[in-house]
Order: structure tokens, then sequence, then C-alpha cells
């Protein structure tokens, strides 16, 4: 099952990445593996649906809408912000905190964020938990599946679990395309199956724009290309 879990992650990272045509090409020769991810899991999530809404795409003027929809939430009028700390800045000094956390426990696994990310960010966070739940299903000992498996639960519980419902929400109040109101859809209801696994989260239940506009810190990366694609096969039907 880690295996199919990691697969899901990589996907919804490159789903909220700003959208191209690699990437949504990418997306649309994945979908066979989702289904097969999501039926193994047991998750419930209308891929016809997507995949209609992927079609939609492929023409220049629809392409050029879904990219003014990512900016408009995610980058230049900061509707849903998609990066942790953005969410705690009533806080005096949590940004700091936050951020020194999620720093570790990248660098105790072996990862490196990309340039021009934001290492709260979202695709970050769920590249990081695919590669702990890999590490776990390729460990040589059963300890290190143990560190990777500890390593996951607490980076979901202190970090992305905390804050993805509260994302999910703002996404699919603000968006004006489907595709990210699916995209959004699928993210909650796989990372709520996880949620479920792993026990108590506490939420972030508020969003104040006001705040975010007086910082002086970046808000992300406005038209970044993607620069990782899916090469994560879902594994074999059991």
């Amino acid at each position: 099952m880690e295996l199919y879990k990691a697969f899901l992650y990589k996907f919804i990272s490159l789903a909220f990445e700003y959208p191209g045509e690699d990437s949504l090409k990418a997306l649309k020769e994945s979908l066979e593996d989702l289904s097969l991810s999501l039926r193994n899991l047991g998750i419930d999530f209308d891929v016809e649906a997507l995949k209609a809404c992927l079609q939609e795409y492929e023409g220049e003027e629809r392409l050029l809408d879904l990219q003014c929809d990512w900016n408009s939430l995610f980058a230049t009028s900061l509707k849903a912000p998609s990066w942790e700390t953005a969410y705690e800045l009533e806080k005096a000094g949590r940004k700091a905190q936050e951020l020194a956390d999620i720093e570790g426990f990248y660098r105790a696994f072996g990862l490196e964020v990309r340039q021009g990310y934001e290492p709260d960010g979202l695709i970050p966070q769920l590249e990081f938990l695919s590669l702990l739940l890999l590490k776990k299903v390729h460990a040589d000992e059963a300890e290190k599946a143990e560190i990777a498996s500890k390593g996951y639960e607490y980076f979901f519980r202190d970090h992305l679990g905390r804050w993805y419902r509260l994302f999910c929400q703002l996404v699919e109040e603000e968006t004006q395309e489907e595709y990210y109101r699916l995209m959004s859809k699928l993210m909650r209801s796989f990372l709520d199956r996880e949620r479920q696994e792993i026990g108590v989260v506490l939420d972030l239940i508020e969003y104040r724009k006001e705040m975010l506009e007086g910082s002086t810190w970046e808000c992300g990366i406005e038209g970044k290309t993607p620069q990782m694609f899916i090469n994560q096969k879902a594994p074999p039907p059991s």
C-alpha cells in the first residue's frame, strides 16, 4: 500500500505545479496508475471527470485560463496560499520556528528543496512524504524502515496534516476552474484517509489574507515551470 500512497503524493504535487503542456500531459499519461492506486487504497474519486477536465486544456486559450487561475489562487491574489506558514502569521516568530523544524526533517532524510521553492510549500511537503514512504518500502533493515515510518507520521501530524484542509477549502471556494476543484477533492480524500490512520492532528482553521499582504517574505513563484515530472509508476495489483 505504501507504493500506492507514494505515487499519489507525487501525482498531487505535480497537479499543483504551475500548469504547462508538459505537466498536464504527464498527468494524463498517469491516469491509469491513478485509478489503480485509488482502487487499491479504497478512495472514491471520479477519474473520468478529471480526464475530461484535462482534455479541456489541450488548447492554448483554455491553458491560459488555467494558468491565470493558478496565479490568482497561489501567487498574485493569495486566495489560497500554498505554503504552511501563511496560515500562522498571527503568531510572532512562528514562521522561523516552523521553517527550522521543516528543514530539519528534510536534512535528516536527505531531501534538498528545489531552487525557487519555499521549504514549507505544498509541493516540497508532498514530495517529502512520498520520499519517506519509498524509504520505508526499500529500507534494507527494519530499523531504517521504522525511522522512515515515524518520520512520515510526525511530519504529517506536525506540518501538512495541520493545514491541508484549510487550503483545500479555500481552493474549492475561490477557484474558477473545475481542475483545481477536482485536484483539491482528490488531495483531501487521500489525506483524510492518512489522517485517520495517524490519529490526532490539530488543524489550522483560519487564514487572514490581510496579514499575509502586510508581510515582507516571498509568497511563492509565479509562472514557475515544473522541473520534476512523475517517473514513478503505480505498483502492479497484488
